[in-house]
């Protein structure tokens, strides 16, 4: 069997490659490959942790090592320290031990191998792993006794630009403060003054839309980003610190952080400039206290049956339900229904929901016959096309399997001296990148012959999913019934209603595009 190599930034490394000190995931690939190829270890995968996380479920290259090394995959794995594994809680770092353990996977650093065949060598990573936690904790608390200190002395701790400000390093000590981008500060100061003249968040967000103010980004503004920003003390001089606490809690068997929004927490006198004033910024807080978001009551049911199933093709952003309420002259009260897009900058007409239900069951309606067309009269070429990737693929199995008897010849060579160690390494270079190339030709080849299959059975599958869906959604009495039905063949709705010149909103023409649900099967 082959090795893999593991390459993960520490806290330490991030600070070095600040100081100029170059890039650290470079510097220990080439270690490891160099370690590799003294030891003449044959590397299969190289899996490079991109971010930082304190927890695997943070570090998705970890994961996949893992769940390879737990089935045995790799005879052992390269890392420059076993630090580098885990240094989050107890249970990811048994989790790690374990899945070596089980397997009989070495760990190889430039320093010690571990085998956890060996005793002596078990109980040394374990204690390794347990140091380096006891060690991550405590730089943990030193930083946040820093994080405090500084936040005390009106320093700014955010690593991006808040919008209206630039960060600029402090001169003659540590820390970050806070410069103002006039530009920006007078969008800062507009937001406010719109909002005191009793303008919402939302109709604030379609104003700037309108003007053609963005964010820091070049984004658009949403309602949810100017509330944001009328919350935070930041903008009438202040820094804060424990304004939002991380929640860790265990569901499903997994670890889930979630962020709460504290009521009591520190804030001080920023050494920044204020871009509106304290009596303002209470009077908004005032303001956004009293017209709290309605929380939807425990025992409310479902009122959208497109929920999570209807998008909008132009922005991506989901189509909300809308109730509109109308007083005729006579006294009366009527309401319907409409579903619209609600992101500021997108121009998508509206609908009645009746109209997106109808244009929904006719677009099913062509959708199943089309399928049953194809039942009928597959489409001629596919089965040679399928003949000619089974020709292909048994081609590339072929020449993996010949790679692999020359690299047994190879080492045979070189038991009998007649090729020399460097010989046999060169040689063995060219038949790995050999049958690497062979290998990838191989998975691409059996994964568009697996897209062939799925294509010629999808009629046969989706023909009972459509026709379920057209007989049950009009009997269907609940949102949450019809929401049931859409989802148990339809994955995803695109939505897109654009204006037309000369044309009515409501005479527009309204497109669809829908995104079958695969029904999967264990036999076929």
């Amino acid at each position: 069997m082959s090795y893999a190599i593991y390459l993960r930034k520490s806290r330490e490394d991030r600070e070095a490659e600040a100081r100029g000190e170059g890039e650290t995931l470079a510097r220990h690939r080439t270690a490891l490959l160099d370690l590799a190829r003294n030891r003449l270890l044959d590397i299969g995968a190289v899996y490079e942790e991109i971010v930082s996380g304190e927890t695997l479920a943070a570090r998705p290259q970890m994961q996949q090592l893992l769940e390879e090394v737990a089935a045995g995959k790799w005879e052992g794995v390269l890392v420059m320290e076993v630090e580098r594994l885990a240094r989050g809680n107890g249970i990811d770092q048994g989790m790690v031990s374990q899945a070596f353990s089980a397997s009989g996977t070495k760990i190889i650093t430039p320093y010690k191998t571990y085998d956890p065949s060996n005793e002596m060598d078990e109980d040394y990573f374990e204690f390794g792993l347990f140091m380096s936690r006891r060690e991550f904790q405590t730089i943990n608390r030193r930083l946040v006794a820093g994080r405090i200190a500084s936040v005390k002395e009106g320093k700014y701790l955010g690593g991006r630009d808040p919008y209206g400000y630039e960060r600029y390093k402090l001169p003659k000590e540590k820390g970050w403060s806070l410069r103002v981008v006039p530009e920006q500060a007078e969008i800062v100061k507009k937001i406010y003054r719109w909002y005191l003249d009793g303008i919402g968040s939302h109709a604030i967000a379609t104003r700037l839309a309108a003007e053609g103010a963005t964010r820091t980004a070049g984004t658009s503004w949403t309602s949810t980003n100017v509330l944001r920003l009328l919350k935070s003390p930041l903008y009438c001089g202040y820094v804060k610190w424990g304004h939002y606490r991380q929640k860790k809690e265990i569901r499903d068997g997994k670890l889930h952080k979630c962020q709460r929004e504290q009521k009591e927490y520190l804030k001080v006198k920023g050494r920044h400039e204020a871009l509106v004033s304290e009596a303002d910024w209470n009077a908004v807080q005032q303001r956004i206290a009293a017209r709290p978001g309605v929380p939807m009551p425990g025992n409310r049911s479902l009122r959208n049956p497109f929920q999570g199933i209807l998008y909008c093709k132009c922005c991506g952003h989901r189509i909300q339900m809308e109730t509109v309420i109308k007083h005729p002259a006579d006294g009366s009260v009527k309401r319907f229904h409409t579903l619209a897009c609600r992101y500021p900058t997108c121009n998508v007409i509206s609908s009645m929901f009746y109209m997106v239900e109808d244009a929904l069951m006719d677009a099913l309606r062509e959708m199943l016959h089309g399928y049953q067309l194809d039942l009928s009269a597959p489409q001629p070429g596919q089965d040679g096309q399928r003949e000619q990737l089974r020709a292909e693929i048994r081609l590339a199995e072929r020449e993996i399997a010949k790679a692999d008897e020359q690299l047994r010849r190879a080492f045979e060579l070189v038991e009998q001296e007649i090729y020399t160690p460097e010989q046999f390494v060169d040689r063995r270079r060219e038949l790995l990148a050999r049958k690497e190339v062979q290998q990838a030709a191989l998975q691409t080849l059996s994964a568009r012959l697996a897209e062939l299959d799925a294509a010629a059975r999808l009629p046969e599958r989706m023909i009972p999913a459509i026709t379920n869906v057209l007989e049950a959604y009009p009997l269907a009495e609940t949102p949450e019934e019809k929401q049931k039905i859409l989802q148990s063949a339809i994955s995803r709705i695109e939505y897109e209603k654009l204006p037309e010149p000369g044309v009515r909103a409501q005479d527009c023409k309204l497109k669809l595009v829908i995104y079958p649900r695969i029904p999967h099967h264990d036999t076929f």
